[in-house]
């Protein structure tokens, strides 16, 4: 009797336990469901709040903004159509996106007036690539950059679309090669002389650079650029092109010469790129061709590239650490001093620290 009395009251105990146990955890999940609730709150006032600040801004030096997307553009076969593909819409003083076509933003180009493209990586829906555009925007703002630009946000098709994530970084890749000929298309329809400035993250970085390589007369996915083009591009360098490459998700000697982006380096005056061994996504960057496949360009810098005068590595493993995020890239100090240079903002070089004359003892 007394042994069952023992079992019956740790059966209880376990009961009393279990029912804590599931009052603790349902407070847990209310208050999870506030602090999301309020943090909801948070994210529209900190929004509206960059909305304003958009707009204050603008006061003080009158921005264009424009959203350019290749979301409904083919990704397969023959891209003759590459510039009806492409769309387009402008930011209006409301906050407001209005449609517009080709016509209207290239009569927007100013060679006084530098072009900003922002290029976003994997796993971004149209509503996250205007965010995080925004964001970029933003941060480049903050910098104290009082000069007139022209911003673009490149939109293109980087929803998840695998519920594996190596297949479905493997489909970006090769979506991000053929992005880069709609890039170097439209990069060619700009007015000659319009200073442009390219900032990519992740697989932005790779668009871009393979953008570069089709105008110096390069090859990507099959596809090339019209002699014309090409030689308008490398004759006198047609347009000044600077660029921000952030965690790129792109083969590490893939701007050494005779390799897959190897004629890029010959049109950019100046390209920034970070590096950060231990980003957590770029260290999967090699199993995207299988066990032993290449580094990435953002991992480990570029590889079989001698010193070049045009190239700036800055390691950010510091101030990013692990994360893969935009938003810390960004705003590691490494990349946030350079922002006024990269985007042409300020031109100005940096005058030599002229240390006092050391006085004899």
């Amino acid at each position: 009797m007394m042994a069952d009395g023992r079992r019956r009251t740790a059966e209880e105990q376990m009961d009393t336990r279990r029912l804590f146990a599931c009052i603790r955890a349902a407070w847990l999940v209310r208050q999870f469901s506030i602090f999301n609730f309020q943090f909801s709150i948070f994210n529209f006032l900190v929004f509206s709040l960059l909305a304003v600040a958009a707009s204050a801004s603008a006061a003080d030096a009158p921005q264009a903004v424009w959203l350019v997307s290749t979301r409904d553009a083919t990704h397969c076969g023959k891209l003759d159509d590459a510039p009806e593909a492409i769309h387009y819409w402008r930011l209006t003083e409301n906050c407001q996106w209005a449609s517009a076509d080709a016509k209207q933003f290239q009569a927007d180009d100013d060679t006084a007036v530098p072009t900003v493209v922002y290029i976003h990586g994997n796993r971004t829906d149209a509503d996250d690539a205007v965010a995080a555009g925004m964001g970029v925007y933003q941060i480049i703002r903050s910098e104290g950059c009082p000069r007139a630009f022209r911003y673009v946000i490149w939109s293109w098709p980087a929803d998840r679309m695998c519920r594996r994530s190596r297949p479905d970084a493997q489909l970006k890749a090769a979506y991000s090669d053929v992005e880069s000929y709609y890039l170097a298309t439209w990069l060619n329809n700009l007015r000659p002389g319009v200073k442009v400035s390219l900032i990519g993250h992740s697989f932005g970085p790779r668009i871009i650079t393979g953008a570069m390589h089709l105008l110096a007369g390069g090859e990507v996915a099959g596809n090339v650029m019209p002699k014309t083009a090409v030689a308008a591009w490398t004759a006198g360098k047609r347009n000044p092109v600077r660029a921000v490459l952030l965690a790129a998700a792109v083969d590490a000697d893939a701007l050494a010469p005779d390799s897959t982006h190897g004629l890029a380096l010959s049109l950019f005056d100046q390209v920034l790129i970070t590096c950060n061994p231990c980003d957590r996504a770029l260290r999967w960057y090699p199993r995207l061709y299988g066990r032993g496949g290449p580094q990435a360009l953002g991992a480990v810098g570029p590889c079989g590239v001698d010193s070049a005068a045009n190239l700036d590595l800055v390691d950010v493993s510091g101030s990013v650490g692990r994360r893969h995020d935009w938003r810390c890239y960004c705003s590691a100090p490494e990349v946030s001093s350079q922002w006024a240079h990269y985007t042409f903002l300020d031109d100005t070089p940096a005058q030599p620290q002229v240390l006092p004359p050391v006085e004899k003892q």
